[in-house]
């Protein structure tokens, strides 16, 4: 995070600027506004830099490390910053530090140009520099998302306008949303020899998800004699709903698979899971493998529950 102080300001006299309108002809393209950001290019130094995003929502100067290497600026000039960036979803850049680059906005006559400070960010970036609001304002610069370009006042007192690179900003914009976060492993459970987990420990939603709950009271229903077969409804259904329910589920009692061997599997004319294997590959014998002793009983359990539902 940059560095937020409570400063005590004082009237600033408004500067005299020739008024900044956009209309109609300020459209450069007959092509649909597809949402794009403005994407310029700027003189930066002696060099033109394109890939150059005007972010409103930005309260830095960014240009990015590889962007400073690749204008072979003198390192010496390049001063310390102990400073971070803070994105909206909470994620931290650190800065590398902070330069002064004089920056033309516009081409000669109708151009601004000022000394800006960048700060310096070692990440990856479909853009060379970001502009954002200190160097809006200094330029006095306007920015219209509809009509892709930007105003401001040059150096003669005309208005100058920039229009956004529509080509660039859509590679650019194609460019971003390629970028891959490295996804965090998670440890969903860690245990020993002497606690072997149920299935239940396994799941992976009940530790960094929050599984959905009724929003109402729940009663018991017996749906047959056993009084094993059950299910719950919810308590606050009207009476002649609640009989209604009743009355389905009851009827229709023999469609819930009580046990693993009520669940007869599906018809392979319907579908049919096989290997595809190469019938002229030469098979091999896998290597058997030594479980200890909890983990020989439960595979045992397992086992016999499928056979006893006739499964295997």
């Amino acid at each position: 995070m940059l560095a937020v102080q409570n400063e005590t300001h004082t009237d600033v006299p408004t500067p005299e600027v020739p008024d900044i309108t956009f209309t109609s002809k300020d459209f450069n393209n007959k092509t649909p506004n597809l949402d794009d950001p403005v994407v310029i290019s700027v003189k930066t130094g002696d060099l033109l830099v394109q890939k150059v995003l005007l972010d409103q929502g930005s309260s830095a100067d960014v240009m990015f490390l590889s962007t400073f290497k690749k204008m072979q600026l003198n390192e010496k000039i390049l001063q310390p910053s102990s400073g971070e960036l803070v994105g909206f979803s909470g994620e931290r850049i650190p800065v590398t530090g902070y330069v002064w680059v004089r920056t033309t906005l516009g081409e000669p006559p109708h151009s601004k140009t000022l000394d800006i400070q960048y700060l310096i960010v070692d990440c990856f970036s479909p853009y060379n520099i970001i502009l954002g609001r200190p160097s809006l304002n200094t330029f006095g610069a306007i920015v219209s998302t509809i009509h892709l370009c930007v105003k401001f006042c040059s150096e003669k007192g005309t208005v100058a306008t920039v229009h956004s690179d529509r080509k660039e900003a859509r590679q650019c914009y194609n460019a971003r949303l390629k970028i891959r976060q490295t996804p965090t492993r998670r440890v969903n459970s860690v245990y020993n020899s002497k606690g072997i987990p149920d299935l239940t420990d396994l799941d992976p939603r009940l530790h960094h998800e929050q599984r959905p709950t009724p929003i109402d009271d729940l009663h018991k229903v017996s749906l047959t004699e056993d009084k094993n077969q059950f299910t719950n409804i919810g308590s606050t259904l009207l009476a002649g709903y609640e009989q209604r329910m009743m009355n389905l589920l009851r009827t229709n009692a023999d469609l819930f698979a009580w046990t693993p061997a009520d669940m007869s599997g599906i018809d392979p004319e319907v579908i049919c899971h096989r290997l595809a294997l190469d019938p002229k590959a030469r098979p091999r014998k896998q290597k058997r493998r030594q479980l200890g002793k909890e983990r020989t009983e439960a595979a045992t359990k397992e086992t016999q529950k499928l056979i006893s539902a006739g499964f295997i």
